[in-house]
């Protein structure tokens, strides 16, 4: 029976998992400075698709660098320096965060042994890398000025939608927001085993409860040593200027001085509008360089 179940256990573990449905609010075309990222349910609803297109050769060459492989029967692929005979095809799951409705997770399967967690957020159809989400069974308690404060929590930082290792975060952030300032509190990767309780923020007269430890895709982190009850060398509070402040419709994403990764492209939604966008990018004709040297044209005696 033991053997039986850690052959079901294994086999869940290595093979990706396909049965479920990209959200609505994710699927579509969306542009980047590098890439197209393009979100689909198959007609099956058991095979979602997703598709990377790479702007190469600064931007004058678009590579179909992932895709189902029944996109090439569909749409014959150009082999080329750029372009392979066979694309890459990732193995990926989405899952919301923590029930927030704009807040994601996507995890890309690169090698049978790593893979990628990119935490994201959707709001008014741009992408934003890297959100702090609510806490919303928000733990913190106040004295002297901070009576009332709202808590939001990191994860690990990511580059995007990428098909290569991204390291491991050895720190992430809480952010205690009084007011028109913020406090950032570190958490750094632990050993410990993950504990639901809290520890006590102090710098000056503002003193809040903050979780003991965050959890980040698979990673547990700290804010104290061991067994200590006090976060240590806490630092001055900081301002943000409105304009950098990006919040969704309910508050429950926090954005931070960031640009959007990707702008989705509202008026193309479908695969033959993303093979129409590459037919025709791909038609351009690269200008000729500008000549090293002046061009001087040659003149005759008697002109």
């Amino acid at each position: 029976m033991k053997k039986g179940f850690l052959v079901v256990l294994l086999f869940a573990l290595i093979c990706p998992v396909f049965s479920q449905k990209i959200p609505e609010v994710l699927q579509g075309i969306w542009e980047g400075k590098d890439r197209f990222v393009y979100f689909d349910n198959a007609a099956d609803d058991e095979n979602p698709e997703f598709v990377i297109i790479l702007k190469e050769y600064y931007g004058w060459y678009y590579d179909r660098a992932a895709e189902p492989l029944e996109y090439k029967e569909a749409e014959p692929r150009t082999r080329n320096a750029a372009t392979h005979k066979d694309p890459e095809v990732i193995p990926f799951t989405i899952n919301e965060i923590e029930n927030i409705t704009d807040a994601f997770q996507l995890s890309i399967t690169y090698s049978k042994h790593y893979s990628n967690t990119t935490s994201f957020a959707i709001i008014k159809d741009k992408v934003y890398l890297n959100p702090y989400t609510l806490i919303t069974d928000d733990p913190s308690t106040g004295s002297g000025t901070a009576e009332t404060a709202t808590l939001y929590r990191g994860y690990q930082y990511s580059d995007g939608f990428i098909m290569n290792s991204q390291p491991v975060d050895e720190n992430i952030s809480l952010l205690i927001m009084l007011d028109d300032k913020f406090y950032d509190v570190r958490y750094w990767q632990t050993d410990m085993d993950y504990e639901a309780t809290t520890v006590t923020f102090k710098y000056k007269d503002d003193v809040f409860q903050v979780p003991k430890h965050l959890y980040a895709e698979g990673t547990n982190y700290s804010s104290v040593n061991g067994r200590s009850k006090k976060v240590r060398n806490t630092q001055p509070a900081f301002q943000v200027a409105n304009q950098n402040i990006i919040y969704n419709t309910d508050k429950t994403v926090l954005i931070l001085n960031s640009e959007p990764y990707l702008t989705k492209l509202t008026d193309k939604k479908t695969f033959e509008d993303l093979m129409q966008i590459i037919k025709e990018a791909n038609a351009r004709r690269k200008p000729d360089p500008e000549p090293i040297f002046p061009v001087q044209l040659p003149s005759f005696p008697g002109e």
